[in-house]
């Protein structure tokens, strides 16, 4: 079953016949659903489970991936093991298939999903508030908080045009960055806790965010850890010098003082006022937030 969604910053309308002519080449027999809004994806998944279907493919961005995993954790037809998740990233970000290295050629991303070997990763799960109410969710890659949060919520401002730009993350973040401030952020995690003034938090499941950018060079998928980067009581001078640093993986080794990065099972994040934060790429609700490590819980073919 291939969840498609059509409003993804780099998809096109020609991106679903280029699929389906590789996939009747090789004589697959496929259905598909193009989504209609937000949340669409995860309740029809559900519904998709319980008419037979196991082996599903996204085709979006990070967020058409991240409600595909939704579905698969929100049902209660059958076990985790049942069901496979594959993906070709036609999004904004297109962190989750990086970390796999997915083929930018579509029938080369295609052939993998329907012969390649299948991985066992770890979820992430965000527990949060919306209006008062307790609410959680499943994310396959990472969650940002503060300035992270802020320039997602600067990209979804962005046509879809705009957004399919490979460059859209840089350009949102020295945007945000005049009019960032920092939040009075708690965060107790497996061996510690750190509480300051806060520019930025970064949970990484994965190595990558906004597009291509390594907050989180040294997450692991299937070690039972976040690798977590907390940007404290920086100048936003700091932020520019190392903007290099975010796109090759070096940002550790910058001896900036209130840089924070360690791994951890879970963590909990507080703050005295309302904040955002995003999962996937998706914005979600306010805190306190405790984010956790669900083991071994996906079967993934990128």
């Amino acid at each position: 079953m291939f969840i498609i969604n059509p409003a993804a910053g780099g998809y096109t309308d020609t991106v679903w016949q280029d699929v389906a002519i590789v996939m009747k080449r090789n004589e697959r027999e496929f259905s598909y659903y193009m989504t209609t809004c937000a949340g669409d994806a995860t309740k029809k998944v559900q519904k998709f489970i319980e008419e037979g279907y196991r082996h599903f493919v996204a085709i979006g961005g990070d967020g058409t991936i991240s409600e595909v995993l939704n579905g698969f954790m929100l049902q209660n037809v059958v076990d985790y093991d049942e069901l496979t998740l594959s993906a070709v990233s036609y999004g904004t970000g297109n962190d989750c298939v990086r970390y796999y290295g997915q083929s930018p050629v579509l029938e080369e991303a295609l052939q993998n999903i329907i012969t390649g070997d299948v991985h066992i990763q770890d979820v992430g799960l965000i527990h949060y508030y919306e209006n008062g109410e307790h609410k959680r969710k499943y994310f396959i890659n990472s969650a940002g908080f503060g300035f992270d949060a802020q320039i997602i919520k600067a990209t979804k401002s962005m046509t879809a045009k705009e957004r399919g730009h490979k460059l859209t993350y840089l350009y949102s973040l020295l945007k945000c960055l005049i009019s960032s401030k920092k939040i009075p952020f708690t965060v107790k995690y497996d061996d510690g806790c750190i509480s300051e003034n806060v520019l930025s938090i970064s949970v990484g499941n994965g190595k990558y965010t906004g597009g291509g950018m390594m907050q989180t060079p040294d997450a692991v998928n299937n070690d039972g850890l976040f690798d977590v980067a907390v940007f404290g009581d920086i100048s936003k001078f700091t932020v520019i010098k190392n903007v290099s640093r975010l796109y090759d993986g070096t940002l550790k080794q910058a001896k900036e003082s209130n840089m924070y990065h360690f791994r951890t099972s879970e963590l909990t994040i507080e703050a005295p006022v309302e904040t955002i934060c995003e999962i996937d790429g998706e914005l979600i609700g306010t805190g306190p937030y405790k984010l956790e490590v669900i083991k071994n819980a996906l079967r993934i073919r990128i």
